[in-house]
């Protein structure tokens, strides 16, 4: 997402929000997937990495843009 210009910090409030929005869940070795503290631990601990190449993105002219 970083190299596609998406700042990598707005993943950690995606996952905040899906947190709030899905309640609790089962024990995460019982799951298939990360538990949200887990995915929200792993992406915070990334950012410092995946920053500069956001920027080297941003630079470059990618600037994505979603729409609902």
């Amino acid at each position: 997402m970083a190299r596609a210009g998406f700042d990598p910090a707005e993943s950690v409030t995606l996952w905040q929000n899906m947190a709030k929005a899905g309640g609790g869940g089962g024990p995460q070795f019982l799951s298939t997937h990360p538990s949200n503290d887990t995915r929200i631990s792993n992406l915070q601990n990334q950012l410092s990495k995946t920053r500069g190449i956001y920027e080297q993105a941003r630079a470059s002219g990618k600037s994505p843009s979603c729409s609902p």
